[in-house]
C-alpha cells in the first residue's frame, strides 16, 4: 500500500504515481497502515474544487464587468481603445490561467509551458498595440525561455525522486534557445545577450542533468526520444 504525501491520499492500485498529482507515492510503514486506513481512501476533493470553480465563476463575472466599463468608457470619453485591448488581453489570461489550474487535465509541467508560451504571445500583441517598441521580442520571449529553464531546475531539486521526468522538458528548451538563435540571425530579435544565457542555461541544464543522472538519464533519454 503506497501514500502520497501531497495529497494525503492511499493508493491501493499498482502504480508509482498519484492518481490526483502524479507525484512519486510513498510506501507506507507497517506501524502506519492503520493510520492510513483510518484517514480515509481520498480525501472530499470536490468540495475543494467547488470553493475554486466559484473563485473561477467570480473573476470572469468582474472581468466581463471591467470591460464592459471600458467600452462605456471609450464611447462617452476620449478614445482609447489600444488600452482597453491591452487590458482585455490581461484579463483573457487571468481567466484562462484559472481556468487551466483549477479544470485543465493536463499535467503541471504542460500547464507551466501553456501558460508561458501565453503569456508571451499576450506581452508580445501588448508591445504591438502600445508602439511596437520591440521589448516582447528582444526581451520577452528569451526571458520567458530563460525563466522556464530556472523553473524545471527548481522543479528537479525539489522533486528529486523523478528527476528523470524533466528530460523531454530539457531538450524543449534547448530546442527553444536555438529557436530564438535563428530569430536573432534573421532579424526578427535584436538582441543578442538574453539569447545566448537562455541557450547556454539551457544547455548547462541538459549537460548537468545527463551528467549527474549517469545510466538513469541515458535509459530515461533513450526511452522518450531512441536516442
Amino acid at each position: 500500500m503506497k501514500k502520497c504525501k501531497n495529497c494525503g491520499v492511499v493508493v491501493v492500485d499498482p502504480t508509482e504515481k498519484c492518481p490526483l498529482c502524479k507525484c512519486i507515492l510513498e510506501t507506507c510503514e507497517d506501524e502506519q497502515e492503520k493510520t492510513c486506513h483510518t484517514r480515509g481512501m481520498y480525501p472530499n476533493a470536490s468540495r475543494v474544487v467547488r470553493k475554486f470553480r466559484l473563485a473561477e465563476r467570480l473573476v470572469l463575472f468582474l472581468s466581463l464587468t471591467a470591460m464592459c466599463g471600458l467600452v462605456l468608457a471609450n464611447y462617452f470619453w476620449q478614445p482609447f481603445i489600444a488600452w482597453t485591448v491591452v487590458i482585455g488581453l490581461i484579463l483573457i489570461y487571468v481567466n484562462t490561467a484559472l481556468r487551466m489550474a483549477i479544470t485543465g487535465r493536463v499535467g503541471y509541467q504542460s500547464k507551466t509551458l501553456w501558460l508561458t508560451f501565453l503569456g508571451v504571445a499576450f506581452l508580445i500583441g501588448i508591445d504591438a498595440l502600445t508602439g511596437n517598441y520591440g521589448w516582447g521580442l528582444n526581451y520577452v520571449l528569451p526571458s520567458a525561455v530563460l525563466m522556464l529553464s530556472v523553473v524545471y531546475l527548481v522543479l528537479i531539486i525539489v522533486n528529486r525522486r523523478n528527476w528523470q521526468s524533466y528530460i523531454s522538458m530539457e531538450v524543449l528548451q534547448i530546442f527553444l534557445s536555438l529557436v530564438l538563435l535563428v530569430l536573432f540571425f534573421a532579424g526578427v530579435i535584436k538582441d543578442l545577450t538574453l539569447v545566448l544565457i537562455a541557450l547556454i542555461v539551457s544547455v548547462l541544464l541538459f549537460a548537468g542533468t545527463m551528467i549527474f543522472g549517469g545510466g538513469r538519464a541515458k535509459r530515461e533519454l533513450y526511452r522518450r526520444f531512441h536516442i
